[in-house]
């Protein structure tokens, strides 16, 4: 029962934001009947507003589906809170206006929508921070515990163990410890055991339940921490760093802080055929209208790698794709003709492969112009990993290989953060991070932040 309740909390959420949204909008249409009078004119009529009520509750509830408000299993934050009635507030607007511009028969009357807006805002936010309260005090009773597992017995564990016991509220159960030194296995900290050896994970998460671990080695590698999370693949657990070890992705985590001791949140990946199906329609509008505005670059390019060094003006390479499935890419030639077309990409601007006209498409990323006929064809994506060359992933470790369960992509967290500064086979932590964390809201940003990293050139080989 306990466990259940957590899990199915998203559920209440769901159901109690249906009701601020159905008391939002018939509340909207009688405040502005009441002030017929301030307006000097009469508002359309009420059938209007009742025929399309479903309508705007059901899309609204998918909306927030898709951009990731409801997400079960976890204690909601406070920080997640207002981020969602922000987003819900927001899609709330967008959502009427599209109502109303997809169906002519829905007229809205514009005060009506944005009374409709400011009632979303103070309904759904009381709505939340009630629900919120709730699912704390339920907690502190023991209600919806996340039981948890510590991988390091040393400083930094014991330390979490103190903050989660000091604070139930945030609704964790420690079961025990995982370790690699001899003395502390068999031990027991605080009256919390030390099960076994970290390579032990997958057997221990499965015998006690385990619903997230934390990690809690300072020192641990990237390619440690990745081993570990592969090991519980197909599992129902979240894992979470509990120091900052991720560097330059910890301020763009999904942060919580137990007391003063932050861990930071290793999303669990979920299909998301809505999120899918979504995803695909966004890469062939914006590659159908990338391409139509860049026709004359498609005329003009040619004919200057033409004249600058003859030859091919398409470079065509083999890459491996989602799932590890190899397909063609398409780029504009930018290294002479005689070069190994299977070697690790430039890394600094002065290279003797590149040609000329070469190096002005590199940094403009003018060169990546025909991937967009790979998105059409459905080999890549807007957003993703970049896609890799075949003797590289020959070379991946089991958990590297994690990278390729998605579509890659012309664009992604790599090229907006560290472009080329380092080479991409050593920045596969920012694909990791985007698998895990993937959702419209995030592609949107990425392509957003392209468009200044590729006007700065930074990075750019």
């Amino acid at each position: 029962m306990k466990d259940w309740l957590l899990r199915k909390w998203y559920l209440v959420v769901v159901s109690a934001d249906a009701v601020s949204i159905s008391i939002a909008w018939f509340s909207a249409y009688w405040l502005r009947w009441v002030l017929t009078p301030l307006f000097g004119y009469a508002i359309n009529p009420f059938y209007i507003y009742a025929e399309s009520y479903p309508m705007v509750v059901v899309l609204w509830v998918i909306a927030n589906s898709v951009f990731g408000s409801y997400r079960p299993g976890k204690l909601r934050k406070t920080l997640e809170e207002v981020q969602a009635l922000m987003r819900g507030v927001l899609l709330a607007a967008l959502v009427v206006m599209s109502v109303s511009f997809l169906f002519k028969e829905y007229d809205f009357a514009r005060s009506v929508v944005l009374i409709f807006i400011g009632l979303t805002f103070l309904l759904i936010g009381v709505s939340r921070l009630m629900l919120l309260s709730v699912q704390h005090k339920l907690a502190k009773l023991g209600y919806g515990h996340v039981r948890c597992l510590i991988i390091g017995a040393g400083t930094t564990g014991i330390r979490a163990l103190q903050r989660v016991s000091d604070h139930p509220e945030k609704g964790y159960t420690i079961v025990g410890f995982l370790d690699d030194s001899p003395a502390k296995l068999g031990q027991a900290i605080s009256k919390i055991p030390v099960l076994d050896k970290t390579d032990n994970i997958r057997d221990v998460v499965q015998h006690y339940e385990v619903d997230e671990v934390f990690i809690a080695i300072p020192s641990l590698a990237h390619s440690r921490i990745m081993e570990l999370v592969m090991k519980c693949e197909g599992l129902p657990v979240g894992f979470r760093i509990a120091s900052d070890v991720f560097g330059v992705l910890a301020h763009n985590a999904d942060i919580e802080f137990i007391e003063d001791f932050p861990v930071f949140d290793l999303k669990e990946e979920k299909e998301n055929f809505t999120y899918d199906v979504a995803k695909r329609l966004m890469d062939i509008a914006i590659a159908g209208v990338l391409i139509v505005l860049s026709i004359p670059l498609w005329l003009v390019v040619p004919l200057a790698i033409k004249l600058d060094s003859g030859g091919e003006v398409f470079f065509i390479h083999d890459r491996i794709g989602l799932n590890g499935t190899p397909f063609k890419i398409y780029k504009f030639r930018t290294m002479y003709s005689e070069t190994a077309p299977y070697a690790y990409s430039p890394d600094r601007s002065v290279d003797r492969r590149i040609t000329r006209v070469g190096r002005f498409l590199r940094q403009t990323s003018m060169d990546e112009l025909p991937n967009l006929l790979n998105v059409f064809k459905g080999d890549m994506s807007i957003v993703g990993p970049r896609p890799e060359m075949p003797f590289i992933v020959e070379q991946y470790r089991e958990w590297q290989k994690k990278r390729l369960t998605v579509k890659p992509g012309i664009t992604g967290l790599w090229q907006i953060l560290g472009r080329k500064d380092i080479p991409l086979h050593d920045n596969l932590e920012y694909d990791f991070y985007y698998i895990k964390n993937r959702s419209l809201l995030l592609d949107i940003i990425i392509i957003l932040r392209t468009i200044p990293a590729i006007l700065s050139r930074r990075g750019a080989y």
